[in-house]
């Protein structure tokens, strides 16, 4: 040990030399394994972590999404049809035939990296575009038209009867029952099918070729659609408060509780009548106190104009909430819980809107007044009879009259202005009176029938 200090202290000049040798060399090896690690990321090549597809097989037509990550990249770009992308994302494509996407990921110095993916796109059975039969309702030996359009089909054949047909196109058939024609399309990939019903009515009755509800079950405050489309009727009347109607119309209503709808079509050979049911789901307003205990709620009641002249109508509009009944005076009866009313006032009427629940009945008044000219003369009615005056249930009698200088004429059992100017079939279940009102600028003026029913 001695002699190493003293070779130390004879050579300080050599060991320092020494000394700094050293160090210079343990750095240089320590920035070399440095060096080593950046210069190893830069040559190394880039890394996809992700490359796949929401479905690897689709119907032609629809989407799918390709989804990737990549890290170590400079640049990242797939092939066909998509170019260059970020480094990581998502995209929505919808190719036409099965393809095989490429994505390929390039670095600096490391090279490029690339992966694949196959979407498989298979055909689609044909698309029925439409099928109908017009109109949808026929006496027997009338005929019909279905017309068709039908996309993507090899062939097309409609049952019964009709055969192989274009893939659009019309046809006259002719059927003495009601027949449900089916249509049938195909290709190589499979079917499609639809249906038309055509009504065919062996008797002289009115044809109800459509009454339907629609959403057929709603939440408590929420609408539904009646559609209805009848032929050969005189009049046609729908119950709840919906009144008389057209023979081709809809109607949104908006039941407070489960309700059922039914049509009646009368005819001088008899009538007919459809039901639907619109279904309620009351569960949501029976969750709080206060919808539990509290009488109904008029949001609205009005009138379209509060005057008017002899024989204008207005519109009466309402929207009522948490009422189990709704009704309107005089003259108009049960409502829906919301939607609007035609009226024709004789004379200045004041309407009341009557909405009542278990916890109570609150009502709201709207006043229509009525104006008469006084530079004419008021219509005159010579007479209003009934024929026959007697029936038995389930028979009709035909309302007529002859009347001068009306501009419109009414009558009340929930006709309204009759379809026809001269007559009106009517088929009351029970001994009933009917009074015809003419109406004009000038004035009114009324006559009464009584129908007597006899069981």
């Amino acid at each position: 040990m001695s002699k190493l200090v003293q070779w130390i202290k004879d050579n300080r000049r050599k060991s320092i030399v020494l000394g700094v040798a050293t160090l210079v060399v343990a750095a240089l090896i320590i920035m070399g394994v440095a060096l080593q690690g950046e210069i190893s990321k830069w040559f190394a090549p880039p890394v996809v972590t992700a490359f796949e597809a929401s479905s690897p097989t689709i119907v032609s037509g629809q989407d799918v999404t390709l989804q990737w990550d990549v890290s170590g990249a400079t640049s990242v770009y797939i092939s066909p049809g998509i170019g260059t992308v970020s480094f990581s994302g998502t995209r929505e494509i919808s190719p036409d035939e099965t393809t095989t996407y490429k994505l390929t990921a390039d670095s600096r110095f490391g090279g490029s990296v690339s992966r694949e993916i196959s979407i498989t796109v298979t055909g689609k059975p044909p698309t029925v575009n439409s099928f109908v039969a017009s109109p949808g309702g026929i006496y027997a030996g009338q005929t019909s038209t279905l017309s068709w359009n039908v996309a993507g089909a090899t062939s097309v054949t409609i049952q019964p009867e009709v055969g192989t047909v274009s893939p659009s196109g019309s046809k006259a058939v002719s059927p003495g029952i009601t027949t449900r024609y089916v249509l049938t399309a195909a290709n190589s990939e499979g079917n499609s099918t639809a249906s038309a019903t055509l009504t065919v009515s062996t008797s002289d009755k009115p044809i109800i070729t459509t009454f339907s509800a629609s959403p057929a079950s709603i939440n408590a405050g929420d609408e539904a659609t009646l559609t209805w489309d009848v032929i050969g009727a005189k009049s046609i009347n729908v119950n709840q408060g919906v009144g008389g109607v057209a023979s081709k119309d809809t109607i949104k209503v908006t039941p407070s509780e489960t309700s059922t709808y039914t049509l009646r079509a009368d005819s001088d050979y008899g009538s007919v009548t459809k039901s639907v049911t619109v279904s309620v789901d009351t569960s949501n307003i029976s969750t709080g106190p206060a919808l539990t205990t509290d009488p109904p709620r008029i949001e609205t009641f009005t009138a379209s104009s509060s005057s008017i002249t002899l024989g204008d109508e207005v519109t009466l509009d309402w929207k009522v909430d948490g009422a189990r009944t709704v009704s309107i005076n005089p003259a108009v009866g049960g409502v829906p819980s919301s939607g609007w009313k035609k009226v024709i006032p004789f004379a200045t009427t004041i309407y009341e809107l009557s909405a009542t629940n278990t916890f109570g009945t609150v009502k709201k008044e709207t006043t229509v007044s009525v104006s008469v000219s006084t530079d004419g003369v008021a219509p005159i009615i010579r007479s209003f009879r009934a024929l026959p005056i007697n029936i038995s249930t389930g028979d009709s009698s035909n309302l007529s009259w002859d009347v001068s200088g009306a501009t419109r004429l009414f009558i009340d059992q929930g006709i309204g202005e009759p379809e026809l100017q001269l007559g009106q079939t009517v088929y009351p279940s029970e001994t009933t009176s009917f009074t015809l009102t003419a109406i004009n600028s000038y004035g009114t003026d009324n006559a009464t029938v009584t129908i007597t029913v006899n069981p």
